[in-house]
């Protein structure tokens, strides 16, 4: 059997090992930087609510102007959770973008994104049915006030 390092120069691989470790820890410097700087900020479309997400999708900040006061408490959450949502996208691109620049392979690519949030289809609203109580954690007795709820009947918060 033939030896598989026969013919070559011990220093010459060695300073190409050397070469490759110095890119390998250049890339991984400018990888580190893109990354803490791939922080989003989003804004709902009226300017109530404005959000911040560290590279990471954890939430930094999140501020309320002026037009928030005027967002019923029903539609301030949905519009929270919407302009999240777009920030999220944002440092999902950010970070694949930086991650494409370094490890550029579709297959390591394909990896990494599986583990990026996709976007959320916007659920359609459905409106109660007469019956219903929409949404609220109290039911109503045919007398007119609420009537707390037990685990054979739906489970309520209320015990």
């Amino acid at each position: 059997m033939a030896n598989p390092f026969d013919g070559l120069d011990p220093d010459s691989v060695l300073r190409q090992l050397q070469q490759q470790a110095e890119d390998l820890e250049t890339k991984a410097a400018q990888l580190r930087t893109e990354l803490s700087n791939a922080s989003a900020t989003a804004t709902s479309p009226d300017g109530a609510v404005t959000v911040t997400l560290a590279p990471t999708g954890a939430l930094q900040n999140i501020t309320f102007a002026a037009q928030a006061a005027k967002v019923t408490p029903d539609k301030l959450g949905p519009l929270v959770m919407r302009t999240v949502q777009a920030a999220q996208r944002e440092v999902s691109n950010r970070v694949t973008a930086s991650l494409s620049q370094q490890f550029g392979d579709p297959e390591t690519m394909d990896f990494v994104n599986r583990f990026m949030p996709q976007p959320e289809a916007t659920p359609t609203r459905r409106e109660p049915a007469p019956d219903e109580d929409g949404g609220s954690v109290l039911r109503k007795r045919r007398g007119g006030g609420p009537q707390q709820t037990g685990p054979d009947d739906g489970g309520s918060l209320l015990r």
